[in-house]
């Protein structure tokens, strides 16, 4: 199977989760960034990252910015969460989203 037929099978299931996803994340990462003090845009080019896996060219031409501006955003995030790898920071974003889902209060539905 070639990668474009991956894509036109898989393709419309990955948007959907990457949808879902982002809708579950918003509170989440607004926790993550406040508990941080990230940026607005910093938060945009970590949401680029994590979910859509970007590179820093795309994150770039997506956001209308040059690439080395991605990159100080890049290192002035990991300075802030004091990391020096795009992998840490993945595993700590995800894990703060882990753990924000899990002690996020239930919705009681009325009958």
């Amino acid at each position: 199977m070639k990668n474009g037929d991956i894509h036109e099978r898989y393709g419309t299931d990955c948007e959907h989760l990457n949808d879902l996803l982002t809708q579950r994340m918003g509170a989440a990462m607004q926790s993550f960034s406040n508990c941080y003090q990230i940026t607005q845009r910093e938060s945009e080019i970590l949401v680029l990252i994590a979910l859509h896996g970007f590179s820093n060219r795309e994150i770039a031409e997506k956001c209308v910015i040059t690439e080395k501006t991605v990159k100080n955003h890049l290192a002035n995030i990991m300075k802030k969460l004091g990391i020096r790898s795009t992998r840490k920071l993945l595993s700590l974003l995800f894990n703060h989203l882990h753990y924000v889902e899990e002690n996020r209060p239930l919705k009681v539905v009325s009958q």
